[in-house]
């Protein structure tokens, strides 16, 4: 089992951390079981009723376990991360502290899919020398300029306007297992971008180890989550 503070590094300055978590998959099956005042029946049985409510989309139970987690990683990921309003979370503010020279460096730079806008692929033909070298420039660029405009005595919060969404912030977040599923089935998808998908691995991977019941259910019915359903 995983203890408080394990951590997936994600280069070249990200990582998912593991803070804490409430609840089991045994706490699953006893709030679905008060629907009807009935004790468990064993493990087995327990085991067998968590995959009829997953598999049958009484999601409600899933509700009852929350996880936090620390995760750093580039704001433009942190913009798709916030669409998923069921997130508790705060995140690191520029307008009280300096933003640190942090930003992400892709490995490779991909291609825009012509036929899916919101997609992209690797294509032999991009420069990928050309391609880095002009985003540290836009970086170093970016990034000299915020320092002078703190110089002048400009105010943080504005002085961040000149920073691109390639810098890194931080955040706490907490979600209910159920929602957390509902997010991991969206961007583990293979339409989603690449680099949130490497992040939701990273929460699945811990949350897993965690629930591993869930994930068993989770992994065999490939259901929609978000369907909620009672117990009764």
């Amino acid at each position: 089992m995983i203890t408080p503070g394990y951590t997936i590094e994600q280069p070249p300055h990200g990582y998912v951390r593991y803070i804490d978590h409430l609840g089991t998959d045994a706490r699953i099956v006893e709030a679905a079981r008060v629907s009807y005042k009935s004790p468990s029946k064993g493990k087995d049985a327990d085991k067998k009723l968590l995959f009829y409510l997953l598999k049958n989309r009484h999601t409600s139970p899933f509700e009852q376990c929350n996880i936090t987690f620390n995760i750093k990683f580039p704001i433009f990921l942190m913009r798709q991360f916030v669409r998923h309003r069921t997130f508790r979370l705060n995140e690191w503010s520029g307008r009280y502290s300096e933003l640190a020279d942090e930003f992400f460096r892709p490995k490779r730079w991909r291609a825009q899919d012509n036929k899916n806008r919101q997609g992209s692929f690797v294509d032999a033909h991009i420069d990928q020398a050309k391609a880095n070298y002009e985003c540290n420039r836009v970086y170093d660029i970016a990034y000299e300029g915020y320092q002078e405009l703190l110089k002048l005595g400009v105010a943080k919060e504005q002085a961040r306007f000149v920073l691109p969404v390639g810098i890194y912030t931080e955040i706490y977040v907490n979600c209910d297992l159920h929602n957390l599923m509902h997010f991991l089935r969206l961007r583990q998808d293979g339409h989603a971008q690449a680099e949130i998908q490497d992040v939701a691995t990273a929460m699945r991977q811990i949350t897993e180890q965690l629930f591993p019941w869930t994930f068993e259910a989770f992994n065999r019915f490939k259901v929609n989550v978000i369907d909620t359903q009672t117990t009764e």
